[in-house]
């Protein structure tokens, strides 16, 4: 099966769009025009800036990704997709850790969403290397950078046992994390 690399790319960049849209639709308007009702949801702006920046973050991975890639092999196609399925809970679960940011149901969800979205992408990446030996890894798909995802992620399944809006925390600490490697991990390694 030869698999249209800029054809799948273009479908993942869509959807990756439509889900950061319906996440900034279940935003609610504040009760009032002040800013105290709008500090109020601040739970919900977490949730929402934690899952849009993860988004885009991730988006750009993905993008390096196919971009190194010249082969793209009928396993990275299935992966894709279900790096896609993933990819399109994460909505829902922002919504429903948005709406109860204090229950342990809710936000393991949001985290187990996360963590099966870390894995999904790292064997597409693992594969996309197998088909294209010359290709580069980047910084996202290095070691120390997947256990700092993989145990970040675990921890703040923790978390939503005993301080479910800690997991969100810990959620804007990993985004930090994966934000300064891949911004500022690509110019030192351009030196």
């Amino acid at each position: 099966m030869n698999i249209n690399k800029d054809r799948l790319a273009a479908l993942t960049d869509g959807i990756i769009a439509i889900a950061a849209t319906i996440m900034v639709l279940e935003l609610a308007v504040p009760g009032s025009g002040n800013w105290k009702d709008l500090l109020t949801k601040w739970p919900t702006i977490l949730a929402y800036i934690n899952s849009f920046f993860l988004i885009y973050l991730v988006w750009m991975s993905h993008h390096n990704l196919f971009n190194k890639a010249e082969n793209l092999s009928r396993r990275v196609f299935l992966l894709n997709g279900v790096w896609i399925f993933f990819l399109t809970l994460v909505p829902f679960a922002t919504a429903w850790v948005g709406k109860y940011p204090h229950e342990t149901a809710p936000e393991l969800f949001y985290m187990l969403i996360q963590l099966c979205w870390t894995i999904t992408f790292h064997l597409m990446d693992v594969q996309i290397l197998k088909d294209n030996p010359t290709a580069e890894k980047d910084v996202s798909t290095q070691r120390y950078m997947r256990v700092i995802l993989y145990s970040g992620l675990l921890i703040g399944c923790v978390f939503a046992f005993v301080k479910p809006i800690g997991a969100m925390a810990i959620m804007l600490i990993l985004v930090l994390i994966l934000a300064a490697q891949l911004f500022v991990g690509k110019r030192k390694n351009k030196k």
